[in-house]
């Protein structure tokens, strides 16, 4: 996968403290989220990702993941099971971005999102169950 060569798990945390479960996740989220925004061929967000580098995309997507962890951790903390998206997650990031643009990102991340709940649900680590847990494959990266 491209996003493996262009978005590094050092990213996702600072010290052997933050190699932990949940940063793993925001960083398999990101991989997604590239993967789905890179292969979107759409008029949606063509003229969005024409102006970004791949390396930019991925700088967008590790981003896009370590702001959805206040929506995780708020998912985490709540009865219902349902994920809040915020506008500032893209607004923050995206100064330019059109209203079209940011509805069609939010789109494909939720895609991502629904994508990488089917990969947790049969991974033996539950990475939602134990946020805080060691994460082992920070150190096999």
């Amino acid at each position: 996968m491209k996003s493996d060569k262009l978005i590094s798990a050092s990213w996702f945390y600072k010290d052997d403290s933050e190699k932990i479960k949940l940063n793993w996740f925001l960083y398999e989220y990101a991989c997604d989220l590239f993967e789905l925004l890179y292969a979107d061929r759409t008029k949606r967000i063509a003229d969005w990702k024409a102006k970004l580098t791949d390396e930019q995309l991925a700088e967008f997507c590790a981003y896009y993941a370590k702001r959805m962890k206040r929506s995780i951790v708020d998912l985490l903390e709540s009865t219902t099971r349902t994920i809040k998206v915020y506008d500032e997650y893209l607004r923050d990031f995206c100064h330019a971005n059109t209203q079209r643009e940011n509805m069609a990102i939010t789109k494909i991340g939720s895609t991502a999102w629904d994508k990488i709940m089917k990969s947790c649900a049969v991974c033996p680590d539950k990475c939602l169950a134990e946020p805080c847990g060691h994460c082992k494959y920070f150190d096999i990266m």
